[in-house]
This record gives structure tokens, C-alpha cells and sequence, in this order.
């Protein structure tokens, strides 16, 4: 399959589609011929501004009609785009543009304020190209776009890092093009699918949002703000808009479970897959997707790092599979391959645990100038004697099943995910001893009842004591909200190994703050209602006790969580609460009063119907009933 631009297939997509919605999202639409035409005159402003091949070019923008629009234009003045996620932390963005250094920024309209802030401060002198939607269409085209090499870099996606620096991976374009052009045959997408949109635009899973249906003649489908943190609310959303496929982390996917597995649920009649990746898929999800669902809509577990571009495994989910230890990760795409070695580099025979190492020709360039930290990672292959040919060394390790399909087993180090999210422990101990008051520290995850990540903690080793919230207030600007530690466990000293380091196995299992360290007095369950929603709280959150009037987030509580706490919820009470309702008030007492209300509203027929049955004779009556579907 000869290389093709990616921007070159959206092109050929324009011209036979121009009238097609391709971005459709909450502030407008763009059809073909405008998303387009605007990417031709951006390209054209970038050029005139200097900007060509190689250029880094940020990219600040919530509306995804905007960020579709800049990435076309940088690529196709040979440019590297950098999308980024305004709602993330202040400083990390400022680190992000530090490292990157751009003197060449698009700044859309709807991330002018943004923008604004930072870059006065951290590139003062950087060049802001504007982007304005509303503005009136000049028609103007670059002479000639840069005919792109397919290993011509194209995009700088960010991960977590052990420095507390941020990495920044360089892909090339023949990955994307590789990587979307396969998932668009292998589904046979087509002219006229909808596709939603709910991946960060800081994470590369942004590409096969915006590119698998922009080559096909399809519709970038973005939902409302906050959408993705409401299970309920975000499967009545792709109902409604008739979404065709779904990418999306499990943990997505699982709080969608109680609505679409309901009898009276979502009926998805238009869904054919959802492609989940970035976290380990539960057989228990499976088992309830299926139950409800059958095999009409394709489930699709990917696997692969962001390092690879994308993914590089794939399973099509089975029924099967339900009855799994694990959701096997599957088999390499075509142009993958993967090779499972043992310590010494060697291979390691079916059904033994080896790490993963990923070859093939369309994984990134490395990490942006950090030269030392790609030569570690991406390393001669050990199978072979040619110092040019290179594999992707993981850190994952699987075994092989007799049917040649991958099963993941775990991480070499402590790297984690939340929340589909990469979480470097490590990055965050840097950030904490950054503190004054904190001589060493040891951050692990904490599991839920299932055994999947969910919050961090952190055992310290203090200089001078200091609360808690102190810490967690030093890392809220450099982190995202789920990487902060929630809990914070102070300790004389760290075990340690004979070489030094710190023994995370002995490390002591995290103990739950007691209810008084939120700012509420105790209050004790006083319904059923109420003493329900203790528990759930109880196993989502680190606290054994949790009054009703206590705070939700003060406890420990976070969006990934919110999202499991309203879907339990559901499944428990058969009632959906609104996400916006839920965070006005995040209480046992508030949300109690939701779903007692919700119920009650529920039961208000049941009051008209036994108010209709007096003064009936039997027969009447059995009659009424059966009019209201009653027994």
C-alpha cells in the first residue's frame, strides 16, 4: 500500500463530498468544502508568516472544527503540529511550549484567552497566526503544498515523564497514514459515518477521531462539554446522534454499561463499533456488553504505545472472552510485528512472560531532543544483526496463547494508567520533592475492588510536617487532577533495598483517613437511601466512614471516579442523576435527595393508577390494569 498524506486523503474526500457535514460539534458545523478552504488559507497565512517545513507550530483551540482545520493547514506547509488541551494545568502547558519552543503558534478563537496568558510570559516573541471561523473566506490556496516524505514528521503528542518533564514524541506521517488507513478497511467505513469525538486533543488517540472518518467522507461528532465524565447521559448522546463508532478508554465504556445494558436503555440501533484502548478491558464488561448487546456491534481491544503511533495489536471481541482471566490484546496489525523476550533478549516460548517489543516502520521518530532517553527506549533489535534495524521496547509484558494472541500481563515499572491516561510515578516523586518540606517520597496506586488503578498515594519522608492539602496544592498546577495524590501518608523512613532504593514491596498498605479530616462534622446515614450510597462511597473512595454531608472531591473523590460512582448509581437505583446536578452538591445528602425525588417522580403514576382502581368492581379493575402493563 503506497504512502499517502494524511491531509491528502481529506482532500480527495473534499472534492468528492463538499456539501457533507465533516466537523460537527457544539459551537457549529463545517462542511467539507469549509474545512477545506479555511486549511488553505491558514496554510497560506503560515507561509507568508515563515513558518514551512519542520516548524514546530502549537495549536491553541477547544473548538474542534478549528483544531481540524490548523492541523490541515500545518501539515500541508511541511509543519509539525502540536495540539494541545487548554483545560489542562497552567504550568504543565507552559512546559509543554518551553520545550517545544515554537516561534509560530495558531491561536483559534475560542483559545484567544488562553493563549493570551501563557504565551505573553513563556514565548513572547513567537508568532500568533489567528483563526477565525467567522471571519470572511479570502479563497486563497498555497501555490504549492510540501510534498511530504512519509518519514517527514508530523505531530508532537505529550506523555508523562520520570524527569517531571513531560515527553514529547515526534510522529511521522507514514504512521498516521498507516494506522488510519487500516482501521478504516478493516471496519469498511464509509461516506456518511458518524464518528465521535472524546479523546483530549493532547493524546494521539485525537487522530483516528478526527482522520478515520475525514478520509471517508464521514462526521467528526464532538459532544457537549463534560459529557464523557456522565455514562448515562453520554450513551442517550450517541444514541440520539446516531453514532456509527466510538473510540473511547474502558473506563469510558464501563460507566456506559448500566444505561445500555438496561431493558430500557439506549438501543445504540445505530452503533457498529466501539474500539477501546489505553487501559485493560474487564471480561466482567464484556460479559454485561454481551449480555445485552450480542455480537450486532463490533467490539474492537486495541493495544500499542503512543511511541508505535497509535496502536499495533488488535481483538475483535468475543463472547468467549467474557469467560477470560483477561481480554486477550490480540495479534499485530499488518506492518507490526511483536516479538515477547525474555531478561536476556531472548525469545520466549508460547505461554511464558516476556516483555513487548514492537517492530515495524511506522513507529515515532523518538522523543523531542532527548536523544538519550530514545536510545533507551527504541534499541537494536536483539533478534537481529543490523544496527539500523530498531524495535520499540515497551515496558509491557504478555504471554502468547495457543492461538497466537497476546494476553497482557503487566508492567516492567510502576508506570500506570488512570483513566487511560499514562501516569508516571515517578514524575510526580520528582514534583514532590521539589517541596522544601519533603526529603524523599514513593507514589503508588491504590486499586479498587476490581484491582484497576485509581487513585495515587504517596508515603513521605518529611524534613518538617506540613498537611496534606499543602502538597497536594504545590502538584494542582503541574498535574492533572487524577494524577494528584490522594492520599498523602507521612513515614520516619522509606524501606529501602540493600543497593538503596526505595522497596515498594514493603511498603505499607495506604491507610484511610479517618471522616474528621474532611472540613464537615460527621453526620451519620439517617435513610436507606442514604446508608446505600455509604457504601458505594465506601469502595470508590479512601475512607471507611463517610457522613453524609461530607464532600465528595474533599474525600478523595475525582472526575474518573464520578463517573463510576453515577453508574453505580444507576445500576443500583435505576435512576439517572445528572452529571451537573451531582457536582452543584457532591453529597450523600444532595444525591440522596436526587434519587429519592427521581423516584418519587417515578412513583406519581403508580399514585394515579391505584387512585383510578377505587371505587372499581374486579373486573374493571383487572381491566385497568392491563391497560397500564401493571400485575
Amino acid at each position: 500500500m503506497a504512502f499517502q498524506a494524511v491531509h491528502g486523503l481529506v482532500r480527495q474526500a473534499a472534492q468528492r463530498f463538499p456539501e457533507r457535514t465533516a466537523v460537527e460539534c457544539p459551537q457549529g458545523t463545517l462542511t467539507y468544502a469549509e474545512l477545506q478552504a479555511r486549511a488553505d488559507e491558514l496554510a497560506v497565512s503560515l507561509r507568508s508568516c515563515g513558518a514551512g517545513v519542520g516548524c514546530v507550530v502549537p495549536v491553541f483551540a477547544e473548538d474542534r472544527r478549528e483544531l481540524a482545520v490548523a492541523i490541515l493547514a500545518i501539515l500541508q506547509c511541511g509543519g509539525v503540529f502540536v495540539p494541545l488541551d487548554l483545560t489542562a494545568p497552567r504550568l504543565r502547558l507552559r512546559t509543554m511550549l518551553t520545550v517545544t519552543a515554537p516561534e509560530w503558534v495558531v491561536v483559534g478563537a475560542s483559545g484567544e484567552n488562553v493563549a493570551a496568558q501563557l504565551l505573553d510570559e513563556a514565548l513572547p516573541t513567537a508568532r500568533r497566526i489567528p483563526l477565525d471561523l467567522t471571519s470572511e473566506p479570502t479563497g486563497r490556496r498555497l501555490e504549492r503544498e510540501h510534498p511530504h516524505d512519509p518519514e517527514d514528521a508530523a505531530y508532537i503528542f505529550f506523555t508523562s515523564g520520570s524527569t517531571g518533564q513531560p515527553k514529547a514524541i515526534v510522529g511521522r506521517m507514514c504512521g498516521i497514514d498507516h494506522y488510519i488507513r487500516w482501521e478504516t478497511e478493516l471496519l469498511g467505513v464509509e461516506p456518511g459515518w458518524r464518528v465521535s469525538q472524546l479523546a483530549s486533543p493532547a493524546f494521539d488517540a485525537v487522530l483516528r477521531d478526527l482522520f478515520v472518518p475525514l478520509v471517508t467522507g464521514g462526521t467528526v461528532c464532538v459532544p457537549p462539554p463534560g459529557l464523557t465524565l456522565d455514562g448515562a447521559a453520554l450513551a442517550r448522546w450517541l444514541d440520539s446522534e446516531r453514532i456509527d463508532l466510538v473510540h473511547c478508554v474502558p473506563t469510558v465504556f464501563r460507566a456506559m454499561l448500566p444505561a445500555v445494558t438496561a431493558a430500557d436503555g439506549p438501543a445504540l440501533a445505530r452503533l457498529r463499533c466501539i474500539a477501546l484502548a489505553g487501559e485493560v478491558l474487564a471480561p466482567a464488561d464484556v460479559a454485561q456488553w454481551f449480555e445485552r448487546h450480542g455480537e450486532r456491534v463490533t467490539l474492537l481491544n486495541l493495544y500499542g504505545p503512543s511511541e508505535t503511533t497509535m496502536t499495533k495489536t488488535y481483538h475483535v471481541v468475543t463472547p468467549a472472552d467474557a469467560e477470560r482471566a483477561s481480554v486477550p490484546i490480540g495479534k499485530p496489525m499488518p506492518g507490526a510485528r511483536v516479538a515477547l523476550l525474555d531478561g536476556r533478549g531472548r525469545p520466549c516460548e508460547p505461554g511464558t512472560i516476556g516483555e513487548i517489543h514492537i517492530r515495524t516502520p511506522f513507529m515515532s521518530l523518538g522523543y523531542f531532543h532527548q536523544p538519550e532517553a530514545t536510545r533507551a527506549a527504541f534499541i537494536p533489535n536483539p533478534l537481529g544483526d543490523d544496527p539500523e534495524d530498531f524495535v520499540y521496547r515497551t515496558g509491557d509484558f504478555a504471554r502468547q496463547l495457543p492461538d497466537g494472541t497476546l494476553d497482557y500481563v503487566g508492567r516492567r515499572d510502576q508506570q500506570i494508567k488512570l483513566g487511560g491516561v499514562r501516569v508516571e510515578p515517578a514524575e510526580v516523586e520528582h514534583l514532590l520533592r521539589a517541596h522544601p518540606a519533603v526529603r524523599d517520597t514513593a507514589v503508588v496506586a491504590v486499586p479498587d475492588d476490581r484491582g484497576n488503578p485509581v487513585y495515587l498515594c504517596a508515603f513521605v519522608e518529611f524534613v518538617q510536617p506540613v498537611e496534606a492539602e499543602e502538597l497536594r496544592a504545590h502538584l494542582a498546577p503541574r498535574l492533572p487532577d487524577a494524577h494528584v495524590p490522594r492520599l498523602v501518608v507521612p513515614m520516619d523512613r522509606l524501606p529501602r533495598t540493600i543497593s538503596g532504593k526505595v522497596d515498594r514491596r514493603a511498603l505499607p498498605t495506604p491507610q484511610l483517613p479517618a471522616p474528621e479530616t474532611a472540613e464537615e462534622e460527621y453526620v451519620a446515614p439517617r435513610t436507606a437511601t442514604e446508608e446505600a450510597l455509604v457504601a458505594l462511597w465506601t469502595r470508590l473512595l479512601p475512607t471507611e466512614t463517610p457522613g453524609v454531608r461530607h464532600d465528595f472531591f474533599r474525600l478523595g473523590g475525582h472526575s474518573l471516579l464520578v463517573m463510576r460512582l453515577l453508574a453505580s448509581v444507576s445500576a443500583e437505583f435505576g435512576v439517572d442523576v445528572p452529571l451537573q446536578a451531582f457536582l452543584a452538591a457532591p453529597t450523600i445528602e444532595s444525591l440522596a435527595a436526587l434519587i429519592e425525588k427521581s423516584l418519587l417522580a417515578d412513583g406519581d403514576d403508580l399514585d394515579d393508577l391505584l387512585a383510578d382502581l377505587d371505587g372499581l368492581d374486579d373486573d374493571e379493575a383487572e381491566q385497568l390494569l392491563a391497560q397500564n402493563g401493571s400485575h
